[in-house]
């Protein structure tokens, strides 16, 4: 199908194309006049998940993408879940069935009436509160989940109304582009019902969401938290015994302690081993003096008086040698001037009671007992330091004693205290870990709501369904026509004719009594097909006898008398003589001006020749054509002996039928008798017949004219002018042709 044969369907079909649509969108018109005006509620809400801060971080960070989507994914899942629509389904129910009566904040009226539908009244006696909206929704909620009402289950689930869960799945999240925003949208009939739906979406969400968020490291924190308590507790009992044990063990520092022990004893044991040299040296030296002096120690200090100085001697420079070794000892300046004291006393005392036994006036016996002397008081004091440095070191021992033993358990309560403290250092950096992205995740949990709900009463819908309905059925219709058009099988015209039957087409003939009837037409196109069948038959028959043209159909009812006649009044008028043969309805044979009619009950199968049905004085060959009309071949009434002397046959088929088997196997007779045959399409409308005749002949205006062109592509056409010399029709020009070749 080209583009004109489409235009030509639609000019055909236009009274189809304008009514249907017209009365489909009148229907949808009628059907949508009392459709709810629709409302649609918006929300912005920015999230931060992508380029928002956080106190986990110390600046700018890239996140990863696949993250973020997982974030957002889990955000809009949320919004959308069964648990957030069942919980906000019931409180916006649990506020609307307090209410009296519609209030056009929470519902309209209309609503409000289907919900008393919706909700029977002994569901609203079990769960209503009045003025108590939280009351109401624990009662719902307790209710539901019980399942102690179906009507309650079925009016979540499966009805259609504004809080059940397909209803409400109708709300969308959706992130806007590549940003932190996610934009929340429902659309609803009722205003009020519709914001407070995304408002209370908003408030539930936002709550299951942080709960959500937090839960991630709740039970972090939690066991941390255990776990840094007991590491606690343990690190105090390690501590507490490791005082214990230094208050039992009189531990300042132990380390401090036995290096100061050891040093102390390593100096009182050179101050030992000095003065027991000293001493030894001194002691020596005053048994060589006595010996001089001849003088005995002992007898000296059978006085009670020099034994008491000696002593007090001795007992002092033991002092002085323990302050010595005490730092916190008292003052030994006095100590060593009363020393200095009693040395004095003794000196004079020892030399008075030498004096009376010895003489002393000679200076050498005088510089001797003063050596004695000295050395006599220096042993005394020598034994006074080595008897305290003896029971100095005799403590040491007993340090030395009591330290050793405590090292080893120290260093155990040491490496015990520092595994625990190290353990409660790390257990305490994991909880502090887990708390600050417990505190980051509560933050980030914070969603900001951008741009509160608003709600927008949508365009009305009815205009663009009443449009749409149009043209749908406009659309249906011609796509029908179309379908119907390729699926067509009948001949229709010309082209279509030699396409389907194989045969050779002679001509095609419209219908004549339409009003696009035209004699120039007529005329034109009865002289194609008789100039065809002319030349037809001057090619392959001679000039001996008069030409038989058989004028047959395969079917009847397709129009080969009214053919045959066309084509007698054709040829006459150029002239020839015709003898048209063609059956009736009269029981005997009639002949009027070259019209022969025959009984069409005759039984053609059994005539012998043409003879049979013409009057013995009518011959043939006086004529230049002779036109023979036989009956349908499908009819079973073929002249079989007739076929045989037959030149040629013109197949008459009507355009509006298609080609049978049936049709193929009677040509097939015509075949077998190497009979020519011509096909004539009759009755193909005129539109079909423009390729036949010439442009000026259709009678077409000029815009239909300029129109056709521009669909052809016939953009420039130049109109030739006539030659001078007048010809002739066709007709006539063929027959002249012919006579010259006889």
């Amino acid at each position: 199908m080209n583009l004109i044969e489409f235009i030509r369907l639609i000019k055909k079909n236009i009274f189809l194309l304008i009514l249907i649509p017209l009365v489909m969108a009148s229907a949808t018109y009628y059907f949508t006049r009392d459709a709810d005006r629709e409302y649609s509620s918006s929300t912005m809400l920015y999230t931060g998940l992508s380029t928002g801060f956080n106190i986990e971080s110390t600046g700018e960070s890239r996140k990863d993408r696949d993250v973020v989507n997982n974030s957002f994914e889990n955000i809009i899942n949320t919004i959308r879940s069964r648990e957030t629509m069942k919980e906000v389904s019931f409180r916006l129910l649990s506020e609307i069935l307090i209410l009296d009566k519609a209030d056009g904040t929470h519902v309209n009226p209309k609503t409000f009436e289907k919900l008393k539908k919706w909700i029977p009244a002994n569901i609203r006696s079990m769960v209503v509160v009045p003025n108590n909206a939280p009351a109401t929704y624990q009662k719902l909620m307790a209710i539901y989940e019980s399942g102690q009402s179906k009507e309650l289950q079925h009016f979540f689930n499966e009805e259609k109304t504004p809080f059940s869960l397909k209803n409400l799945s109708e709300i969308k999240a959706n992130r806007k582009g590549s940003s932190d925003m996610i934009e929340i949208t429902y659309s609803l009939n009722d205003k009020g019902l519709c914001e407070n739906t995304l408002k209370t979406t908003l408030d539930v969400f936002m709550r299951r969401y942080k709960g959500l968020k937090a839960s991630e490291t709740g039970s972090v924190v939690a066991y941390f938290q255990e776990q840094f308590d007991n590491a606690k507790k343990d690190l105090s009992e390690a501590e507490d015994r490791m005082k214990n044990f230094r208050e039992n063990g009189q531990i300042l520092n132990y380390y401090e302690q036995t290096k100061a022990i050891a040093g102390k004893k390593e100096d009182l044991t050179d101050e030992h081993h000095r003065l027991e040299g000293e001493l030894k040296a001194a002691d020596q030296a005053l048994a060589k003096l006595e010996e001089k002096l001849e003088i005995d120690r002992n007898s000296f200090f059978k006085n009670s008086e020099l034994l008491n100085q000696k002593n007090k001697i001795s007992e002092l420079t033991t002092i002085i040698a323990r302050n010595n070794l005490d730092p916190n000892g008292e003052n030994v300046q006095k100590l060593n001037e009363e020393v200095k004291g009693y040395e004095n006393l003794l000196t004079e005392g020892v030399k008075n009671l030498y004096a009376r036994t010895h003489s002393t006036e000679s200076i050498q016996i005088k510089n001797l007992l003063d050596s004695w002397l000295e050395n006599m008081i220096l042993v005394e004091k020598n034994k006074a330091r080595v008897g305290s440095l003896n029971i100095r070191l005799g403590e040491i021992k007993e340090d030395y004693a009591r330290f050793a033993p405590l090292g080893s358990g120290l260093s155990r309560l040491e490496r015990e205290i520092d595994v625990r403290e190290r353990a409660y250092i790390q257990i305490l950096h994991d909880l502090n870990t887990a708390l600050l992205r417990k505190q980051n995740i509560e933050i980030s949990s914070n969603l900001d709501i951008i741009d509160e709900p608003i709600t927008v009463e949508m365009p009305s819908k009815k205009m663009m369904l009443i449009i749409l309905s149009g043209l749908v059925g406009a659309i249906g219709v011609l796509a029908t026509l179309l379908i119907l058009e390729l699926s067509d099988r009948t001949i229709k015209n010309l082209e279509r004719g030699i396409e389907f039957t194989g045969l050779n087409a002679a001509g095609a003939l419209p219908v004549f009594y339409q009003k696009n009837h035209s004699e120039a037409i007529k005329e034109t196109l009865i002289g194609q097909i008789v100039t065809n069948f002319k030349l037809k038959i001057s090619a392959l028959h001679g000039s001996e006898t008069t030409p038989l043209i058989l004028i047959t159909s395969t079917q009847p009812n397709e129009g080969k008398s009214e053919v045959a006649n066309l084509i007698t009044q054709h040829l006459q008028k150029s002239g020839a003589r015709v003898l048209s043969i063609q059956p009736s309805s009269e029981t005997r044979t009639s002949y009027v001006e070259g019209l022969l009619k025959y009984p069409a009950t005759k039984a053609l199968s059994e005539a012998k020749g043409i003879e049979d049905l013409i009057s013995s004085w009518i011959d043939p060959n006086d004529y230049d054509y002779c036109l023979l009309e036989i009956p349908p071949f499908l009819t079973g009434n073929i002249p079989t002996n007739i076929l045989k002397n037959a030149h040629l046959s013109l197949l008459v088929v009507s355009a509006n039928r298609s080609w049978k088997k049936a049709d193929k196997k009677a040509v097939q007779i015509l075949e077998n008798y190497h009979i020519p045959v011509e096909m004539i399409v009759n009755g193909v409308a005129f539109d079909s017949l423009e390729n036949l005749v010439a442009e000026n002949q259709t009678k077409d205006s000029k815009l239909k004219t300029m129109i056709k062109r521009l669909l052809r592509l016939e953009f420039k056409r130049k109109e030739l002018k006539p030659s001078p010399i007048a010809v002739g029709n066709d007709s006539l020009a063929v027959d002249k042709l012919l006579k010259k070749k006889v």
